[in-house]
């Protein structure tokens, strides 16, 4: 059966209406050790955060970039191959860590409370179907700075892991994955379907995502990428990128910081 969001339904059975005037604070607060099986939080179109606690109507987390309080973030959250995506307010977010690069703990709360014992029954009963563990694939092409190009599926980038497992297709037996080095990479395209559309000429869009700032990155090959970002940071392994043409078959970027000539900020 076809999901109808981007809601596995199983889980999506676990999400129901917020009673009015329900707070945050009311609800049981769980550790990670108390929903190991929650594999990843992230925010969408953005990095990888780190969950400090959660209950039914929100999440505290830590994160290398600086959230805005009052502005609306969607939570990406697996559970062994099924993706939840719950629309969020950022409640209030200070810095919590300065040792190096400062980290920021940020409070979200949900739009819309979820049942966080239905999303662990969903996990254990559901295990990973085809289907489900789909979702939690990602279609990326890989750019050298070279020039050379691999296309492909991951399921395990993360910036601050140096490199990750690219696969021909979800099924693929793992002899045939490639490991993919960061520090060689321009960028890494996170795309809609491997062909895109050559012909197309990009144009902002009316209503571009209002989430971060805008930029404009100029790569060493004089390729220019314009979008919004979360997250800049030069002294980092890169930042990821959300093109500011709705219809571009790129959904984010991540840009490799070694391969950038010139910033700006329009």
């Amino acid at each position: 059966m076809p999901a109808s969001s981007a809601l596995e339904l199983p889980i999506a059975e676990a999400v129901h209406a917020a009673a009015s005037g329900i707070e945050r604070r009311i609800h049981q607060r769980l550790r990670p050790e108390e929903v190991q099986w929650l594999r990843t939080v992230r925010l969408k179109n953005g990095p990888e955060v780190s969950l400090v606690d959660i209950s039914s109507g929100g999440a505290l987390v830590e994160a290398r970039v600086q959230l805005k309080p009052g502005s609306s973030v969607t939570l990406q959250m697996t559970t062994s191959g099924r993706l939840v995506e719950i629309a969020s307010d950022v409640l209030r977010c200070g810095i919590a860590t300065l040792d190096g690069a400062a980290t920021y703990r940020g409070a979200f709360v949900f739009a819309q409370p979820i049942e966080i014992v239905e999303l662990g029954r969903a996990h254990l009963s559901g295990g990973i179907d085809r289907a489900a563990a789909a979702a939690a694939w990602q279609k990326i092409v890989v750019r050298y700075r070279e020039g050379s190009t691999l296309k492909g599926y991951t399921v395990d980038f993360h910036p601050s892991r140096g490199h990750f497992s690219l696969w021909p297709s979800v099924d693929a037996h793992k002899s045939e994955r490639v490991m993919v080095p960061l520090a060689r990479l321009k960028a890494l395209f996170f795309v809609k379907t491997f062909d895109g559309n050559k012909w197309r000429v990009a144009a902002e869009s009316p209503h571009a995502a209002s989430a971060g700032r805008k930029i404009e990155v100029t790569f060493f090959d004089k390729e220019v990428v314009r979008g919004t970002t979360l997250g800049y940071r030069p002294d980092g392994v890169g930042f990821f990128i959300t093109p500011l043409d709705s219809g571009s078959n790129n959904q984010r970027v991540f840009v490799v910081n070694s391969a950038v000539h010139q910033v700006k900020f329009p």
